[in-house]
């Protein structure tokens, strides 16, 4: 649980990340979190602020929280839940983070379990840009006519419409959506989903470059404001691992 004395010793932005035993980066698996609140090392959209540290007014337009299950008595595990309609992004910054090295680091993964998603929405139109559940990974931010700034990302999504493999470009070329995940889960209610990228791999066949080896964050986003619908959603066990990881 978040303590008062953690709050006060803050650094504002995390700087290492823990090392797992199979040799992969552990970004977050909200056991140190307090149940009912936001994550505690989650920023706003930006990476400026922290929205736990926000009154109980303005988190009110957050529709995340953490909750918490027991598989046994001896068994509980936290992680964080969507529900609602209109969602604001999570971001954890990881341009301070010195022990991260996409090269030796390449897998991203983690867990969603998706239990309802926004009828209607569709990731290819911008009207309907809804989705049950997504995470981004922001590698650098490009300026476009010499004075916007746009972050370069790639964003992979569970679509209430499109298929699994189906890739969309937007803002201009620099984000690229990937669908790993569609419509109303299959599995059974309850059961978590396990997800994996090669994100060497996916970065270079979309960008048709390099990949850059220190990324700048991880987003997440769940929303269905687009189609007026509800959706709900939950995030766990975020990290990047070496080749070969299971």
């Amino acid at each position: 649980m978040v303590s008062d004395k953690l709050m006060a010793q803050d650094t504002k932005y995390i700087q290492s990340l823990t090392i797992s035993e199979n040799g992969g980066l552990m970004v977050e698996d909200f056991e140190s979190d307090s149940l009912g609140q936001l994550p505690y090392n989650w920023f706003e959209q930006r990476g400026v602020n922290r929205p736990y540290l926000y009154s109980e007014e303005i988190k009110k337009d957050y529709f995340y929280q953490i909750i918490e299950e027991g598989y046994s008595k001896d068994e509980v595990n936290k992680f964080l839940r969507f529900n609602g309609v209109i969602a604001k992004h999570l971001n954890f910054p990881l341009h301070q983070v010195t022990n991260l090295n996409l090269n030796d680091t390449p897998i991203l993964s983690w867990k969603w379990r998706v239990w309802d998603v926004p009828d209607g929405a569709d990731e290819g139109n911008n009207k309907l840009n809804d989705t049950a559940a997504s995470i981004y990974i922001v590698f650098k931010v490009k300026k476009m006519a010499l004075v916007k700034e746009v972050p370069q990302s790639i964003r992979y999504t569970w679509s209430s419409s499109l298929p699994v493999g189906t890739e969309i470009s937007t803002f201009f070329g620099n984000q690229k959506i990937v669908v790993v995940g569609t419509g109303q889960t299959h599995k059974p209610i309850g059961e978590w989903l396990l997800f994996s990228r090669n994100l060497k791999d996916d970065y270079e066949r979309l960008f048709e470059e390099k990949m850059p080896s220190s990324p700048l964050a991880i987003l997440i986003l769940s929303d269905g404001d687009s189609t007026s619908d509800s959706t709900k959603a939950d995030y766990d066990d975020i990290g990047f691992y070496p080749l070969g990881y299971n």
